[in-house]
């Protein structure tokens, strides 16, 4: 990609595509892949009104809040992504049809439809590769210093989808693939909060979704997993806050877990 191309998309006085938050001495490596809703200057807001963007198909609601609340109380590393899904998603592998998606939710999504394959490799140049590269940095760093990272995954999810229409009870859900190491110590940790509701690979299972930990950690042999939180639990300060405090009370002795010190192909 060249730079004028890449140029197109991120201006002058547009953020950086990820904001990193690093702390030398922890191998928690947390991502938010889904943690911000801003729009590239150049893209003109996709042809959406604002309040669109302020939903849930422009972000994770309250889920960067609570990365950088767990990160500052562990502590522990944060690869936080600051640009909305909708430009494109973080989450998803290039090419599939909702890594741009030209409808969320039965939102239309003027600004996605009809682009060519340079403007694809553009958006990817300038908002996917660098977090992706943010994440594979902050990994060799950590495994520079002798330890293994564990990664966790910081996502949040919608009461109910306004295109299905169905309720979903969990607060929050645990996903994990082939790799249950992670996932299994958080879901026995939350479960035991009182009247919490976990799901085990909901609202989302782990083997068709979660591309992001599955390509940094997965395919690195890392222990990880995604924390999926209900958004009506983190949209208020307080409730990240309290969110921010459950995980860091529940991660620390998960860290101490001997399996957890394994890179396993």
């Amino acid at each position: 990609m060249d730079t004028a191309a890449h140029l197109r998309i991120l201006g002058a006085n547009d953020p950086l595509p990820v904001e990193v938050i690093a702390h030398t001495g922890s191998r928690l490596l947390i991502h938010c892949d889904h943690g911000g809703n801003r729009v590239p200057t150049s893209l003109h807001d996709l042809g959406l009104p604002h309040e669109a963007l302020e939903r849930h198909i422009g972000w994770d609601i309250g889920a960067a809040a609570v990365a950088r609340g767990v990160a500052q109380r562990m502590p522990a590393t944060a690869v936080i992504a600051r640009y909305s899904r909708l430009v494109i998603d973080l989450n998803r592998p290039l090419g599939e049809p909702e890594s741009i998606p030209s409808t969320s939710d039965g939102q239309p999504i003027p600004g996605n439809i009809g682009l060519s394959h340079a403007d694809v490799m553009a958006r990817a140049a300038a908002v996917f590769t660098p977090y992706h590269h943010s994440i594979d940095a902050e990994i060799a760093r950590i495994r520079a210093s002798g330890q293994v990272p564990v990664m966790l995954s910081i996502h949040s999810f919608t009461p109910a989808l306004m295109a299905k229409g169905s309720a979903r009870p969990w607060h929050c859900g645990v996903m994990f693939s082939n790799d249950r190491r992670l996932g299994d110590h958080l879901l026995r940790a939350l479960r035991q909060t009182p009247g919490m509701v976990v799901g085990e690979n909901e609202p989302y299972s782990g083997i068709t979704h979660g591309y992001c930990m599955k390509a940094h950690g997965l395919a690195q042999g890392l222990p990880h997993a995604q924390v999926e939180i209900r958004q009506d639990l983190v949209r208020t300060t307080a409730g990240q806050h309290w969110w921010a405090d459950l995980l860091s009370r529940i991660l620390g002795p998960i860290l101490e877990m001997q399996d957890l010190n394994e890179i396993r192909h």
